[in-house]
């Protein structure tokens, strides 16, 4: 498809909604707030500590990454030896290889709290962006340039 069949028409044009808000140039645009995309980022990071923290507090698991490695090794005895139970052991609980069980389940925790570190880096650099084109486009003392 050439870029005149998608404007004009052809066998495979793109047709668009017409109330798209943005192609007639009238709806209003999306604003962000850095101030705010930095208080959700805050947010998000007053859960690491506990992520991230200690496996034992007061003689308590913390839910920590730390502390749940060794509390997800579930055994059957555990969990009991009915089907379901079983199975569940088998795919959650203690196994000797490193796919599968708390092994596997301690891992992905492991990679959701990575992840969720790596998003609040980003919500914090796309406020620092933000912030620096707001400061440009206002020519740097809060007035229109």
């Amino acid at each position: 498809m050439t870029s005149r069949d998608s404007m004009y028409g052809g066998e495979k044009a793109l047709n668009p909604d017409p109330n798209w808000p943005g192609l007639d140039g009238g709806a209003p645009t999306s604003e962000f707030n850095a101030d705010r995309l930095k208080k959700l980022a805050g947010e998000l990071e007053s859960y690491m500590p506990g992520m991230r923290g200690p496996a034992y507090s007061e003689g308590y698991t913390t839910g920590s990454t730390e502390g749940f490695k060794p509390e997800a090794m579930l055994t059957e005895q555990q969990l009991g030896t009915w089907q379901a139970a079983s199975a569940f052991a088998k795919t959650v609980g203690a196994s000797t290889s490193d796919e599968q069980g708390g092994r596997a389940l301690g891992h992905v925790y492991d990679l959701f709290v990575t992840r969720l570190e790596e998003v609040i880096r980003a919500i914090r650099l796309n406020a620092g962006e933000y912030d620096g084109a707001n400061q440009a486009n206002t020519g740097g003392n809060g007035t229109k340039a």
